[in-house]
């Protein structure tokens, strides 16, 4: 789905993900992640450079873009949410994930685009691109997870718990890592019975932030949650 189609011309680029425009608008690139560039002493994530270059080669000398909006048109830090295009067919987002630079995340109700980006991805995760070979982009076991980590990571683990709380349907992994997924983004999972999920394999992607027991990943949408088969990790 189309919303907007907004000229901009890019001033700065902060990271593989986020730019600044010439109108003063900090922009957040909708359904892609890249590897975090340290700030305040704290080392970048590998290759977080690399994404920024990749960024900044794909804008090229002109550094026009069209914008087109999630329909959630802001993030929690006031940042502009969008898709950008150096043409009407010429998708950056894209193109970022296909060289491997930038992995896929599902963040509703902004999921246009969600299966071209979750299709680039595959190709460049299959061909062992860029990120795909660096943490926190390989999977790790959640029994692995140590309590004291952040940030955006790929896991994989059995589900040993199911639980619900007010707001809140919750998987316990094997590991002191939790998965909760709030009540009001349950519409999306309608096809799906997280409560059959225990004992089984899943890998789950996210930001993982601390929690009263350890842990917890809020899983938002199925893309973000699938069930695999097992193998030795």
């Amino acid at each position: 789905m189309d919303r907007g189609g907004d000229p901009g011309q890019v001033r700065h680029v902060y990271d593989g993900d986020t730019v600044l425009l010439e109108d003063g608008r900090k922009v957040r690139l909708i359904g892609v992640n890249t590897p975090e560039i340290g700030r305040d002493g704290r080392p970048s994530q590998p290759l977080a450079e690399a994404a920024r270059d990749a960024l900044v080669t794909l804008l090229g000398r002109e550094r026009r873009v069209i914008l087109r909006y999630g329909e959630e048109r802001r993030d929690r830090h006031g940042r502009v949410l969008a898709h950008l295009f150096l043409d009407k067919s010429s998708n950056i987002n894209a193109l970022l994930v296909e060289q491997g630079y930038a992995a896929a995340i599902a963040v509703p109700p902004n999921l246009d685009y969600l299966d071209c980006y979750g299709g680039a991805e595959a190709r460049a995760r299959s061909a062992g691109l860029g990120i795909w070979s660096t943490l926190p982009f390989t999977p790790i076991p959640a029994r692995r997870v140590d309590r004291d980590v952040r940030g955006f990571r790929l896991v994989t683990g059995v589900v040993r718990g199911h639980g619900e709380s007010r707001r809140s349907i919750w998987l316990r992994l094997d590991g002191p890592l939790s998965l909760r997924i709030a009540k009001k983004d349950l519409m999306y999972f309608r096809d799906q019975d997280l409560a059959r999920l225990v004992g089984k394999k899943v890998r789950a992607r996210g930001w993982i932030h601390p929690g009263s027991k350890g842990p917890v990943m809020q899983v938002r949408h199925p893309f973000s949650l699938r069930q695999v088969h097992f193998s030795p990790d």
